[in-house]
């Protein structure tokens, strides 16, 4: 019905919620969720594709992963992403919490010390991050500004949706990942120090308590070449090649006026070297000026 429902209603945008029971084994969370994103995909499927849902296979195994230092978690058996984002990214909202699992009903919350280890992971993944109004409205400036400088790495980065992720290590305390075809976003996860990235590639971005995040480094961009003139004439000889000698018969052009004076060939044949030299210096500016104009125009 909520295919049927968005067909109709034509909405720019929707989503959906199917909260499921996830897997347990005598270790707790079982290791693979792969049942409970089928479900997830079965409900997105089921719309036509009409809307997206909420990625609570990823809230789960993350939580888990960072509630317990168990970031082994954030990687499945063909080294892609455990939850909805590592099968269906483009149908994929994840967040850290709601108005049901966390604020003042806490039915499944994130750890409160592990929430920006959380955002860290899902503004640097494919899928559509939610933010929860309390994390930003609620928790004070310092978290509201930690989660703005995630999201703006993200926006800067440019990565699609579904932007592929390349794992470079899944272990109990430290996660580390590359995202984007080239890689433009870096990040890592957990106690264990990662290391310093490349610095001709990266450049460092957020990082908090148990998370960094690394951004690739933008080209500097290439100015564009600056306009050229050709010279003037007054520079150039009035000899070229085998072509005969100027003269000042040659010497003719529209009468102007210049500084209220109306300047005629006769005029300009009948100046000294020197009274030429003048007008030839009120003159040349406004030509090379003009010149610049029109180059500028092109």
């Amino acid at each position: 019905f909520v295919g049927l429902y968005c067909k109709k209603s034509a909405p720019a945008w929707a989503v959906g919620e199917l909260w499921g029971d996830m897997q347990y084994d005598d270790n707790g969370l079982a290791a693979n969720q792969d049942r409970h994103r089928q479900d997830l995909t079965n409900w997105i499927n089921a719309t036509d594709k009409q809307s997206t849902a909420f990625d609570f296979t990823t809230k789960g195994i993350l939580q888990e992963a960072c509630k317990n230092c168990q970031y082994w978690r954030l990687k499945d058996a063909s080294g892609k992403p455990p939850g909805l984002i590592g099968w269906m990214p483009k149908y994929a909202v994840t967040f850290i919490d709601n108005h049901d699992t966390g604020s003042t009903q806490r039915h499944w919350p994130f750890p409160d010390d592990k929430v920006l280890v959380g955002y860290a992971y899902i503004c640097t993944h494919p899928g559509i991050p939610a933010l929860f109004w309390d994390h930003v409205m609620d928790w004070g400036e310092n978290v509201r500004n930690q989660i703005a400088d995630l999201l703006r790495v993200r926006r800067e980065s440019g990565i699609p949706v579904d932007a592929p992720v390349n794992i470079i290590r899944a272990d109990a305390d430290s996660y580390v990942a590359e995202i984007g075809s080239p890689a433009a976003l870096r990040v890592a996860l957990g106690p264990r120090h990662a290391g310093d990235a490349d610095g001709s590639y990266w450049e460092q971005g957020p990082q908090g308590k148990d998370y960094r995040v690394w951004i690739h480094k933008k080209p500097a961009p290439t100015p564009p070449p600056a306009p050229t003139l050709a010279k003037s004439p007054a520079h150039e000889s009035p000899i070229k090649g085998g072509a005969k000698a100027a003269t000042l018969s040659d010497v003719s052009f529209p009468d102007i006026t210049v500084d209220g004076v109306k300047l005629t060939p006769a005029k300009l044949k009948a100046m000294s070297k020197q009274e030429v030299e003048q007008l030839v210096g009120k003159l040349e500016p406004l030509l090379n000026a003009s010149k610049l104009a029109k180059a500028l125009k092109k």
